[in-house]
């Protein structure tokens, strides 16, 4: 018998019982609706985590940077990598590029700073570089394209340093001067502070002051005390960084002055991505439970399809049909049975996703993994599930189904 042929039977077994086939098919919808739209938010999270942190950047990368013995090594203005250690590490197996760290992150430059006249410690933030126009104020106005162009020695503050510095009308600081590293810049606005308190967080969340770039890069030496270093895809970034340590532990320009001091970016960044993985596979599988539940209503679906059509099975038995089409047939029937629930869950968790999407920060987007998913879940389910009854079915004597 054709396997078309069997497919065409099982399909009608399924049509003639509508009712007791729909309401078999309501779990696995729930249960594989319910996957999808877990691992479909998760991975759009993953995603959103991704962008929002920058972690592309920092793929094969690592960081090193100098720990002066002395902390007035920070007034001399040193650089602490001089060209020779640039040479030094960049002629190093699996060295890409070398580079000062400037502390960027999506085109916005931070720089740890402070205000002379702020001096507690609750009262600092670190300061962005604008060449546009900056964070909207509750006081005053904010930074200008403008600004930077003409390079204005102007900035605005967030209502913590304001509150620190004039704590009983902090308003009344606009239009005042205060030092930073002895050059006054003029407040011309307060904004609101950031909201560092998420479970996500960025530079931009404890941004303090915003002053325009080119002002600030005209007074102020940009700090050269740490490096990033690109690797080759190939490079292995343990191997790398104990060589480079060892290079500048060796022949470092301030070696005498301080300790050079590793951060394994690339190393970061792959445990980050396995935490955010690990924790949609985690909710997935707890979700996972509803299909297992759904899988035994097709098994006991199946079973009673097969004591139902007790008679028809010995016909086709008597008929030349082997134990191998009897199987073949049923398993066949809750296959089919799990892919139709499989596509309609699959529809109903995009459904519920994006309307998730819609009230969260990251978006939802189908994918093929998430689709090869929902198809692989209801093949396993329809098989698994399918396996006992339909192997009953074809190990029945002809003798005893055709009385």
């Amino acid at each position: 018998m054709r396997f078309s042929e069997i497919w065409k039977t099982s399909l009608k077994s399924i049509l003639k019982n509508k009712r007791r086939s729909f309401l078999t098919m309501i779990g696995l919808i729930i249960g594989v609706s319910s996957v999808i739209t877990i691992f479909s938010i998760g991975r759009g999270f993953e995603r959103y985590a991704a962008d929002f942190i920058g972690l592309d950047n920092y793929d094969s990368s690592i960081f090193f940077n100098f720990a002066p013995n002395d902390e007035a090594f920070y007034d001399t203005n040193l650089a602490s990598f001089s060209e020779t250690d640039f040479e030094r590490i960049e002629n190093i197996d699996g060295v890409k590029a070398v580079e000062y760290y400037d502390n960027e992150e999506k085109g916005a430059k931070y720089y740890s700073q402070q205000i002379a006249e702020a001096s507690n410690a609750s009262a600092q933030g670190s300061f962005k570089l604008l060449s546009s126009n900056g964070t909207e104020t509750i006081y005053g106005r904010g930074i200008k394209t403008s600004d930077s162009i003409n390079r204005n020695k102007v900035m605005v503050i967030n209502e913590t340093i304001a509150k620190a510095i004039k704590k009983e009308n902090p308003e009344s600081l606009i239009g005042k001067s205060l030092t930073i590293k002895g050059q006054l810049f003029e407040v011309v606005g307060i904004m609101e502070d950031r909201n560092n308190s998420g479970f996500i967080t960025t530079q931009e969340d404890y941004v303090g002051v915003e002053v325009p770039g080119a002002s600030y890069e005209e007074y102020f030496e940009n700090p050269k005390d740490s490096l990033l270093i690109k690797l080759e895809a190939t490079a292995d970034p343990k191997a790398v960084t104990k060589e480079i340590t060892k290079t500048l532990d060796k022949y470092g320009s301030l070696r005498n002055m301080g300790a050079y001091k590793s951060q394994d970016l690339a190393g970061q960044v792959n445990q980050l991505r396995m935490i955010l993985t690990g924790i949609t596979a985690i909710v997935s599988i707890i979700g996972g439970i509803s299909l297992f539940i759904s899988g035994i209503g097709v098994m006991n679906m199946i079973y009673i399809s097969v004591s139902e059509r007790t008679k028809e099975i010995g016909v086709r038995r008597a008929m030349g049909g082997t134990r191998n089409n009897i199987m073949l047939q049923f398993l066949l029937e809750g296959i089919t049975l799990t892919l139709i629930g499989g596509a309609i869950g699959y529809i109903f968790g995009m459904l519920i996703g994006y309307i998730v999407g819609m009230v969260t920060p990251f978006t939802i987007a189908p994918d093929l993994f998430t689709a090869m998913l929902a198809l692989v879940l209801s093949i396993v389910i329809g098989i698994v599930f399918s396996w006992l009854p339909a192997k009953s079915a074809a190990k029945k004597d002809i003798v005893s189904l055709i009385r």
